[in-house]
């Protein structure tokens, strides 16, 4: 039972350093970061952005700015840490919970980066409104929240699935 816990908090310890890690090595380069979004936004709207240091990408006519911020570095660690620290000790001996939280390590990774780009593209129709930024940041928080409690509540549901399929075994 020590020996369980033990692993537990070394877990814990790596998915924390995982996120601090993961943290500095995106904000290290925010060209190369923020490139898919930029991307995938050229794609959807069809207009080009450029990159200006310290800033991040800006729209050509000035409209506006993919900067550090909308990186979804944050979002990334907080879904990551939901599914750590709400869900791994569900899973059942070190490998199944390093194999776990590697799995939850790289979905965190891409629904941040999904849930990113749709919150950047719902906010690009009000960039010409005055209160812009109120809209962005209420849009921003509502898209952020609904992310966190979705991703707990599915990862509740299989986690419960995975118990009572183990259980009829």
């Amino acid at each position: 039972m020590l020996s369980a816990k033990r692993n537990d908090i070394f877990l814990y310890a790596i998915s924390i350093g995982l996120c601090a890690a993961s943290y500095f090595i995106l904000n290290y380069n925010i060209e190369l970061s923020l490139l898919p979004h930029k991307t995938v936004l050229e794609f959807i709207f069809d207009f080009d952005l450029v990159f200006i240091d310290n800033v991040g990408y800006e729209q050509t006519n000035g409209l506006f700015t993919i900067a550090r911020n909308c990186l979804g570095v944050k979002l990334f660690i907080n879904l990551f840490l939901i599914m750590v620290f709400g869900f791994l000790h569900k899973y059942e001996g070190l490998k199944h919970k390093a194999a776990a939280m590697m799995r939850f390590y790289m979905i965190s990774f891409a629904l941040a980066f999904v849930i990113t780009v749709v919150r950047i593209s719902a906010s690009v129709p009000f960039c010409t409104c005055d209160r812009f930024h109120l809209i962005h940041n209420t849009l921003s928080l509502g898209i952020y929240f609904a992310a966190g409690l979705i991703v707990y509540f599915v990862m509740e549901r299989k986690t419960t699935s995975m118990k009572e399929s183990a259980v009829t075994l």
